[in-house]
């Protein structure tokens, strides 16, 4: 992987942003399997939990965060201060659950976070963005800046059809030309591979973007197993079929070099997120 290297010494971490038309997908373990892959080859990786309102990266990972948003938000906590390690040396920044305000934030409450975070980036290799389900304002907002865009789906219909709204949002509304498909709980790797490639053919029919084919993880009843016993991020993870088929992602995926503005500074990703904050989002689903 290629940084940036920034004036003084600072360089830009990879920003990847990880989402999904809907929920129940698999992103969040998503997010946190490809943290794991990354720490695995030798990257610091520092994940934002972006799905405001509804966050749960802190429970994959197995950890009880005094601080969240909430705090940096009201003025009672500074970022830098709320920010967790967890297993296998993955720092998070934690976001609140159940708490609807984070869901409404003003622009100047997202420039504060936005400008602290600027900040602590710096430190390491790659930032991974977990965003919320679907294609919400904070959705779209928190991926449409980031150096790589990780769709995930499963190869149910209404799955791929949600996926598909995603990228059709992200293309039309704000530009997007390339995206990383990632289908999870399949059944066979012909399954995956027909899903990436359906999704492929119509994204660039009607939306002239690529759409690349990320890998498949199949469906692996020791996922869920270690969910339920709050180790999904944890050694014994990495050897499961799942945990290698997300290793496998993020290899393909941080491989690439990312080729950036020479202008470009650290801030621009979060000031990108800012510009048109006010533009809706519409339903979009036709072509699939």
């Amino acid at each position: 992987m290629q940084k940036l290297q920034q004036s003084g010494g600072r360089q830009a971490p990879l920003v990847v942003s990880v989402a999904s038309g809907k929920g129940g997908v698999g992103k969040t373990l998503t997010t946190v399997n490809l943290a794991i892959a990354a720490r695995k080859m030798g990257r610091s990786v520092l994940i934002f939990d972006a799905d405001l309102g509804l966050a749960n990266v802190d429970i994959v990972l197995g950890l009880k965060a005094r601080y969240n948003i909430r705090d940096v938000i009201d003025g009672h906590a500074a970022l830098s201060d709320i920010v967790v390690e967890g297993p296998l040396g993955i720092h998070l920044i934690p976001s609140g659950s159940g708490i609807s305000s984070l869901t409404r934030l003003s622009p100047a409450q997202k420039q504060l976070i936005f400008d602290q975070i600027a900040q602590v980036d710096t430190t390491y290799d790659v930032l991974l963005v977990d965003t919320g389900a679907g294609i919400s304002d904070n959705v779209i907002h928190f991926s449409r800046g980031a150096d790589r865009i990780v769709v995930v789906t499963t190869p149910e219909p209404h799955a791929m059809t949600d996926a598909y709204a995603l990228i059709k949002v992200l293309a039309e509304e704000h530009g997007a030309k390339s995206f990383h498909l990632l289908v999870n709980q399949t059944r066979s790797p012909d399954e995956g591979l027909k899903v990436s490639e359906r999704i492929a053919e119509v994204a660039m029919r009607f939306l002239n973007v690529h759409v690349s084919h990320l890998g498949n993880v199949p469906h692996d009843p020791q996922v869920l197993k270690s969910v339920l016993q709050r180790r999904a991020a944890s050694e014994q993870s990495t050897f499961t079929l799942a945990g290698q088929a997300w290793a496998q992602a993020a290899r393909k995926l941080m491989g690439v070099s990312v080729q950036k503005s020479r202008n470009a500074d650290v801030q621009d990703y979060w000031r990108s997120l800012l510009w048109d904050g006010s533009q809706a989002v519409r339903t979009a689903t036709s072509g699939l």
